[in-house]
């Protein structure tokens, strides 16, 4: 089971959006105590995947979900 207070950024190898919202989590995590881990839609079962597949990057907390486009700010809210 996965741990609930680190965050699931949902995205893939070449996305240029995934790219950015890691590079908006680097920033959040310089200033707030967020947990994160990168989970490649590649490498998940095709269910999951589907599910994720037109949306990336989607970022999953234990309490909400943010669809891109997000901000700093929108990952602010969350911590």
């Amino acid at each position: 089971m996965a741990d609930p207070t680190t965050w699931r950024l949902y995205g893939t190898v070449g996305c240029h959006l995934c790219e950015i919202a890691e590079s908006l989590l680097l920033q959040a995590q310089a200033v707030a105590d967020i947990r994160w881990q990168s989970i490649d839609i590649a490498e998940l079962p095709e269910q999951e995947m589907l599910k994720f597949a037109d949306k990336i990057p989607v970022l999953v907390t234990a309490n909400k979900t943010l669809y891109y486009p997000f901000s700093i700010m929108d990952i602010m809210a969350l911590s």
